[in-house]
């Protein structure tokens, strides 16, 4: 983590980098401030969502993913006159109105999702979908502030006596994803609120330029939840645990993919000497790969660079090449490096002699001679 002398020199060099190299822009619009994802934040993004599905829901017994209409996710006063609203009007009246509408989307999942298990429990249901801040952040935080946020949210449904376990679990699991991706893993802890006194809820935190603040909550919710559905419905809500039947009890974690974004960013931008880069995880990096054409005149350069970006790209490693280069290597990886891309292959007329490139590690800065495989040399 990159040192400032206060939060706002920090959060000014990341805006800086992100909007110098596409990561986030921000927008005004409606008298708010949106934020608008470009090309290598929209891979973050894309990258973060991926690695979230696949530990909550495709590595996951029984957790299932669900999809819910906007429309049908809000309480029906809101759901009656948000269509009716010019946006603006939406902006100030709806948004506020957001908050919990994951949680109530997915429970009215959990009747059909029941009898389709034949009513065993455990299982989980997981969405991702768009929510709104109750009130704006009291001080600019660039997207930890957003008022618009993309939420991930899962309800995960166990019999009463085992919640207290998996609970537990569910707190060791999460905070292994957090720090798996972290060049800092110490910079993130797990710690129990008492802002809530109806339910255990722990907050998973991150060390921010402005203090410690919280990336993911997760908490047990009993079985309130789903014995007012009971209520409401007329249907039975139980679920076999063994040979009895229980009205389960409902854990659920939710956390934002913006300020997920925003965490591995602060945590990956860091500054050596003069030279700064954002260390992002090599799974969450947009790019993987930066191809050098170098700076040569040889027509065959130009085929063997072509020949690298488009064999990465085919075996599905996303590739950064820019086929006409302005500047040096050196200054090349600079920008890569700023740009978060782990590696970079640099050729030049050597190459088409020996086969031989350089490949540069972003976070050692050690290079090392590859050899192309004969058929690149030969197509």
């Amino acid at each position: 983590m990159v040192s400032p002398k206060s939060a706002a020199s920090v959060l000014e060099a990341l805006v800086r980098l992100c909007k110098a190299h596409g990561y986030v822009y921000a927008v005004e619009t409606a008298g708010q401030t949106v934020y608008n994802f470009g090309p290598l934040g929209a891979e973050l993004r894309r990258n973060l969502l991926a690695e979230w599905w696949q530990s909550i829901v495709t590595t996951q017994d029984n957790v299932f993913g669900i999809e819910n209409a906007l429309y049908k996710s809000l309480p029906a006063q809101d759901a009656h006159r948000l269509y009716g609203e010019t946006v603006e009007e939406a902006m100030q009246t709806v948004r506020p109105q957001f908050s919990q509408s994951l949680h109530h989307g997915v429970l009215s999942h959990y009747h059909s999702s029941l009898q389709l298990l034949n009513n065993k429990l455990p299982f989980g249901l997981a969405e991702v979908g768009r929510c709104f801040a109750r009130t704006a952040a009291h001080e600019e935080r660039f997207l930890y502030s957003a008022r618009e946020m993309t939420a991930m949210s899962m309800l995960f449904f166990v019999p009463p006596k085992k919640s207290g376990a998996w609970f537990d679990l569910y707190q060791r699991q999460r905070m292994q994803w957090w720090r798996k991706f972290a060049s800092s893993p110490s910079s993130f802890s797990v710690v129990d609120t008492e802002t809530d006194m109806t339910y255990p809820t722990v907050n998973i935190q991150f060390t921010f330029p402005w203090g410690v603040d919280t990336v993911e909550r997760i908490s047990l919710r009993y079985d309130s939840d789903l014995l007012d559905l009971e209520k409401k419905t007329g249907l039975s809500y139980q679920g076999k645990d063994g040979r009895k039947t229980v009205v389960p009890h409902v854990l659920e974690m939710e956390t934002y993919l913006e300020r997920a974004c925003l965490t591995y960013l602060l945590d990956g931008l860091t500054q050596i000497n003069s030279r700064q880069m954002l260390r992002l995880h090599c799974r969450l990096a947009p790019y993987k790969v930066a191809v050098l054409p170098g700076r040569g005149t040889e027509s065959q350069l130009r085929e063997i660079t072509d020949y690298i970006a488009r064999d990465l790209r085919t075996a599905g490693i996303p590739c950064w090449y820019s086929a006409d280069p302005q500047h040096s290597n050196e200054q090349q990886h600079a920008r890569y490096d700023e740009m978060g891309v782990p590696f970079s292959v640099a050729v030049n007329e050597n190459t088409i002699k020996t086969g031989i490139t350089l490949v540069r590690n972003r976070d050692t800065t050690v290079k090392i001679f590859i050899a192309l495989r004969r058929k690149s040399l030969s197509d």
